[in-house]
């Protein structure tokens, strides 16, 4: 289920914010988030492509259970759509994804070991004050606080878990500043070329990159993909996106702030304000606002970033009497639409049925050529470990999978901590 499906199932349900309820959806947790012992034939090496989270997550497998890879990566920094900030307070911030969108014992499933101990401090995210902004009217909606919970870091981020549980493990295979120009998949061995013209050579490639950049045709494949493929990729919306970070004086907004009528913000979830210090060990003012689709596209093609941040201050004024020019401090902008490698937020919906497309997508293209990321996730789409669910299921669909190379028979044991 989509997030926007799950948003309007819950809405007729009289239930909802903008982002999903973990209490009420199924976990990623679990024995069943460990690839199982299985028999295998592929002895072979494989690239992957893209270092967000679903690539460096397969990787973390490839690694775990022996396979010879290469992770290799167009920006000059791994993450993808995790990325925080230190020093704009005293607290680290996710310029990217930000809520575990589950059980927190996803983490130990993304590590591949529910024994796994992961000390990490994951505070109880449940706001207390909730209002909406509606024909130049502030609402309450406070009674929300009693259907909506989930978790967030505490102290740390999204990026943190991965910098501190998966890539030292993978960190010497990976490969930064390579932005892959094209993938020839004619012989037996696939051929990788980066825009420097660096090669690199394996039997199978898993392709991580966002969906937009797929869409642009930042990458050429020889031979070209299969068309039925090519319009499945296509069928996939994925909008703009931004995150933008204040810190004010004082504190005169609440837990967090949706636009328009109640119902069709928690429907569509282009645009939410909340309070980004919330039960953070800090006593700095941090507002948040995060908008995608048509409501970031009202701030991005602005172009300049003072002209976003002066809009939304503009905004905010008229919200709140003038109080937001009055104890501006500093601010923080992350455009997702100017990255090169992503270009936007998530995907969000899909031009046809959602199940047919995804399967299309996720089907191998002659044994050689994967996807996996965070749009084709079924049950978990437009999430971290929805990116990660889907690099599980890439690398044991790889793994499982005929290959005409030398086969070995082995079965695949514990993996390797």
């Amino acid at each position: 289920m989509t997030r926007k499906e799950f948003m309007e199932q819950s809405l007729r349900m009289g239930v909802c914010l903008p982002f999903l309820p973990s209490f009420l959806l199924p976990t990623f947790g679990g024995e069943r988030s460990i690839l199982p012992q299985f028999p295998w034939n592929f002895s072979g090496k494989v690239l992957v492509i893209g270092a967000g989270a679903a690539g460096l997550s397969a990787a973390y497998l490839l690694k775990q259970y022996g396979i010879d890879f290469l992770l290799i990566e167009a920006a000059s920094v791994y993450g993808g759509r995790l990325k925080k900030i230190n020093d704009f307070a005293d607290f680290p911030l996710d310029l990217g994804a930000e809520w575990i969108h589950t059980h927190p014992r996803v983490l130990s499933a993304i590590r591949n070991d529910p024994k796994a101990r992961t000390p990490v401090e994951i505070m109880d995210y449940h706001p207390q004050t909730i209002k909406s902004w509606h024909a130049g009217k502030l609402n309450s909606h406070h009674f929300i606080r009693n259907f909506y919970r989930e978790w967030k870091f505490a102290s740390t981020t999204w990026f943190d878990f991965f910098e501190q549980f998966i890539v030292p493990t993978i960190s010497d295979r990976l490969v930064l500043r390579a932005p892959v120009s094209e993938i020839n998949y004619e012989s037996k061995k696939v051929r990788v070329t980066t825009q420097a013209g660096e090669h690199y050579e394996a039997d199978k490639v898993l392709l991580t990159s966002s969906i937009k950049t797929l869409q642009q045709q930042q990458i050429a494949f020889v031979p070209a993909l299969p068309l039925a493929k090519t319009k499945a990729i296509n069928r996939v919306y994925m909008g703009e996106g931004m995150k933008l970070f204040i810190e004010f004086r004082e504190r005169f907004y609440p837990d967090i702030l949706v636009f328009d009528k109640l119902s069709r913000a928690m429907r569509e979830e282009n645009k939410i304000l909340y309070d980004a210090a919330f039960r953070k060990d800090s006593d700095k003012h941090i507002l948040g606002l995060f908008a995608i689709n048509e409501k970031a596209l009202a701030y991005t093609q602005l172009k300049s970033e003072a002209a976003i941040v002066e809009k939304v201050l503009i905004e905010l004024d008229g919200i709140f009497a003038g109080k937001a020019s009055a104890n501006y401090v500093k601010h923080v902008l992350q455009n997702w639409s100017e990255e090169p490698f992503i270009q936007g937020a998530y995907s969000y919906s899909f031009d046809g049925n959602r199940s047919r497309i995804v399967a299309e997508i996720k089907e191998p293209v002659r044994d050689r050529i994967y996807f996996a990321g965070e749009a084709l996730s079924l049950d978990h789409q437009a999430t971290v470990h929805g990116a990660c669910e889907s690099a599980r299921a890439a690398v044991a669909q790889l793994i499982e999978g005929p290959y005409d190379g030398n086969a070995t028979g082995q079965t695949a044991a514990a993996p390797d901590k």
